[in-house]
C-alpha cells in the first residue's frame, strides 16, 4: 500500500515535552504549568551525583541517571491540578530535590 500520512488526532491527545535539568538538590523544568494530556519528560542530569525524576501522585519514576547522562519519562496526566516531583535518591528530597507541576485542562 501506498504511504498515507497519518490522520490527526483530536486536540485532547497532544503530546507537550519538558525539559527537566538536575542539579545537586534542585530542578529546573522548562515549564511549571503543562495541559493534561501525554507528557514526555527528558531528563537530564547535570549535576555531579545519580538522581531520578518522580510524579509521586502518579507512581512514576525515571531511571536513575548517572551524572552528564539523560533518560525519558512519559507520562500521562489525566486530570488538571498540582503534582509534586521529586528525586528519590537517599535524603535529596530533604535538600530540596522536589516541586509542584500545574496541569490544566
Amino acid at each position: 500500500a501506498p504511504f498515507a500520512p497519518a490522520q490527526g488526532r483530536s486536540a485532547h491527545a497532544t503530546v507537550t515535552r519538558v525539559t527537566v535539568k538536575m542539579y545537586e538538590y534542585r530542578f529546573a523544568l522548562s515549564v511549571r504549568k503543562v495541559r493534561a494530556g501525554t507528557v514526555i519528560f527528558t531528563v537530564v542530569n547535570k549535576g555531579q551525583l545519580a538522581h531520578d525524576f518522580g510524579i509521586e501522585r502518579l507512581q512514576k519514576t525515571s531511571a536513575l541517571v548517572q551524572p552528564g547522562g539523560h533518560t525519558t519519562l512519559r507520562v500521562t496526566f489525566r486530570k488538571p491540578g498540582s503534582y509534586y516531583y521529586l528525586c528519590t535518591v537517599g535524603a535529596h528530597v530533604q535538600y530540596g530535590m522536589h516541586g509542584n507541576l500545574t496541569v490544566t485542562k
